[in-house]
């Protein structure tokens, strides 16, 4: 005969069993051995995609080095890099050559402002330098 529920005596469940003693030891062991090969995976693709990328830009850079040797082969850009780097001139042409052409500052109009004590000439001279050098 089954009993009715308000009489029945609960059954006490176990909290903590054997097997999930058990199962907890093995993952726990699993996890410690895993865990270096698992680091040292991800620090190997890591430098693998460094070495991609390396490799990459090397790629790119070796492009560029050739495209750059192929316009050597144009005899008008050889002619052309004689004229800017050397400063060749073709038969009957003068070539005029003017210094401090670029990167001309503008003179404020003002001198040093230091000005100059009663010096022997000397250290005048060699004070002159150092203003200009500075100034």
């Amino acid at each position: 005969m089954i009993e009715p529920a308000e009489e029945a005596t609960p059954i006490p469940a176990k909290a903590f069993s054997g097997r999930l003693l058990a199962l907890a030891v093995v993952l726990v062991a699993v996890i410690v051995l895993l865990a270096p090969s698992v680091s040292r995976y991800l620090q190997q693709q890591t430098e693998l995609e460094a070495l991609r990328a390396d490799i990459a830009a090397q790629q790119q850079q070796q492009a560029d080095y050739t495209a750059e040797l192929a316009r050597w082969d144009d005899p008008a850009f050889v002619k052309q890099q004689a004229r800017e780097r050397i400063f060749l001139v073709m038969p009957g042409e003068t070539r005029y050559l003017v210094k401090g052409g670029d990167g001309i500052e503008e003179s404020t109009g003002e001198g040093s402002a230091v000005e100059p004590t009663d010096l022997p000439w000397v250290d005048s001279l060699w004070n002159s330098v150092a203003r200009a050098a500075t100034d």
